[in-house]
């Protein structure tokens, strides 16, 4: 009973950042938001090519709205949102009109700069230490999904650099669920046809109307019973073993198509000369509790480095550099993702190993 008590006390005190991660609005907030026609709430791509009812990779949409204002999360005071750049990634558009981009970066919430001030988000403080460098990141997005998007747009801008990052948290499972989707597994094949943005025009209208809708539909408690596993992890005591060093992950099952996934990017990369480098982020409960219970990561972690071996990829591994911090856990807000500082961490981390392989641009501001 003091068990469930405690675990009580703690998801009564994490349902505020749940609803904020699910984008709850004050009235004066909806009433704000409702005025402004070019706002919509956060999704992801498995979700708009669900509305669009999307059947082929050519068709599918593997980027968010152009030109829109797209909702991060949610606080009392004020709504986090981004500006999304011209193919609807959360970019300064003007980037676009440089004669060349050199770094790209795929990934999911973690990329897309999830409840993060403008400016803050990884990719943004990359661009501050120097690097000219775009992130094409949308939540949700799982490593087929970011195949995809560097089979769409990495042609088109050819950056001497690609990272595609790794959530330990959940990409594993997200690819388990990628492979079940018929317009998507094609990625993995050589003569996959990926398609322009102008292909996934009608798509994007399509889900564009219906996110509309769902954008003016109020967030309340019971989506945290239908969009989350608030009450599983309740009955799991979740927040509480994972306090006290206890909690195990899921078990970590072969997927095969990881490497065939690392060694098409890789392919794609160097066709026009560009390096592909995979970068390893881990989750924050693998630092907490009096005893860190970090071996019980290691299971998908080793899967993942040998995976990466296998197919010739090189890694940046966060797991070892936020080891030796003295409160790794620091790095991250109460929503599991990067805080400004683990961004800017992060950021640094990827700078370095650009200098360090002699190829970053030559700026003077690059952090040693």
């Amino acid at each position: 009973m003091g068990l469930f008590l405690f675990e009580a006390l703690l998801t009564v005190r994490s349902i505020s950042v749940r609803l904020s991660m699910l984008g709850q609005l004050s009235q004066q907030q909806s009433v704000a938001m409702a005025q402004r026609d070019d706002m919509v709430q956060g999704f992801t791509l498995a979700q708009l090519n669900k509305l669009s009812g999307a059947t082929t990779l050519r068709e599918a949409i593997l980027s968010g709205f152009p030109k829109t204002q797209v909702v991060l999360c949610s606080g009392p005071d004020s709504i986090v949102s981004y500006r999304a750049d011209r193919y609807g990634f959360n970019n300064p558009d003007a980037l676009y009109e440089t004669s060349h981009l050199h770094t790209m970066l795929l990934g999911d919430s973690f990329i897309e700069g999830f409840c993060l001030p403008p400016e803050e988000d990884m990719v943004s403080q990359l661009r501050r230490n120097g690097v000219p460098a775009i992130g094409m990141g949308i939540r949700g997005n799982g490593p087929l999904t970011e195949l995809a998007t560097l089979g769409r747009f990495g042609p088109m801008f050819r950056p001497n650099h690609v990272f595609m990052v790794f959530f330990e948290g959940n990409d594993w499972e997200n690819l388990q669920n990628e492979l079940g989707r018929t317009w998507l597994r094609p990625a993995l094949v050589e003569s996959a046809d990926f398609g322009t943005p102008s292909t996934a025009n009608e798509m994007m209208q399509r889900a564009k109307s219906m996110m509309d809708d769902i954008t003016n539909r109020p967030v309340t408690v019971a989506d945290l019973f239908t969009k989350t596993e608030i009450l599983r992890n309740f009955i799991a005591l979740q927040q509480t073993f994972t306090r006290l060093g206890l909690i195990f992950p899921k078990a970590t099952p072969a997927i095969p198509e990881f490497g065939e996934a690392l060694r098409r990017a890789k392919t794609i990369a160097n066709g026009w000369s560009g390096s592909f480098t995979l970068v390893y982020v881990p989750q924050v409960d693998r630092f907490l509790g009096p005893l860190p219970a970090a071996h019980a990561y290691e299971p998908l972690r080793t899967r993942v480095l040998n995976s990466a071996s296998e197919a010739g990829v090189d890694v940046i591994d966060l797991t070892s550099a936020l080891e030796k911090e003295l409160q790794p856990e620091t790095f991250y807000a109460p929503d599991a993702h990067f805080n400004s500082r683990g961004a800017a961490f992060a950021a640094t981390i990827l700078a370095r190993h650009l200098r360090d392989l002699g190829a970053a641009p030559s700026v003077t501001n690059v952090n040693p």
